[in-house]
């Protein structure tokens, strides 16, 4: 299935065994990040709203082999953690949430580039790196806000206080997590994402009233 972000005209190539059949499901443009909604036929007898002519090898963007592309309001985590990711992977299912695990840093960013997901867990010691060097980090930190206001992004770390909103201010995240405190991760994540989307809520709330959005 070849499809055409809505939002700047990427094309992006689905690979067809990889489509849920009859289902609506969402995937993220790699380019700008927006969320693109995909009804094929099946789901409802309408012809889904995508471009049917095949776009060029060289414009066509495949997603990570073992990626899944979510059904309607399923919520997705990707995990960067090399240490304590049967942890985490554990209270993220409690959480109902889709999961995919990154085996290095360049299949998380491959993976960033390519899905927009929920929540993004990395340590800050993922894949070797250090706090000061961590390669996910820093292909994050640049983002623009608009991009970054879409996914809730935790940091977690050995040194961290957990809640310390300072030092998550510092490393542009939205949470710090002290791996000494993953026997409670459930708590700290719900509390953490609700009280974030209810920022965000009143947020987008001001620009629509303001007429910017």
């Amino acid at each position: 299935m070849e499809i055409t972000c809505n939002s700047c005209g990427k094309k992006i190539n689905i690979p067809d065994e990889k489509v849920p059949q009859g289902k609506a499901f969402n995937v993220a443009c790699p380019q700008c990040k927006n969320k693109i909604s995909v009804e094929p036929a099946g789901a409802s007898g309408e012809i889904p709203s995508v471009e049917t002519a095949v776009p060029s090898p060289s414009a066509q963007i495949q997603p990570p082999e073992d990626e899944v592309f979510t059904e309607e309001g399923q919520k997705t985590a990707l995990i960067c953690d090399d240490k304590n990711k049967d942890a985490i992977k554990s209270v993220l299912n409690e959480l109902n949430y889709k999961i995919s695990m990154a085996t290095s840093s360049e299949d998380a960013v491959n993976r960033i580039k390519f899905t927009l997901y929920d929540i993004i867990l990395l340590n800050e010691e993922f894949d070797n790196g250090t706090p000061e060097n961590n390669a996910v980090l820093k292909h994050i930190q640049p983002m623009p806000m608009t991009t970054r206001r879409k996914f809730f992004f935790a940091m977690l770390g050995k040194n961290f206080r957990t809640f310390d909103n300072m030092m998550a201010f510092v490393k542009s995240v939205n949470l710090v997590i002290n791996t000494k405190d993953l026997s409670n991760l459930k708590n700290i994540i719900k509390k953490s994402v609700s009280d974030n989307d209810k920022f965000y809520k009143v947020f987008k709330e001001s620009l629509r009233d303001a007429g910017k959005v």
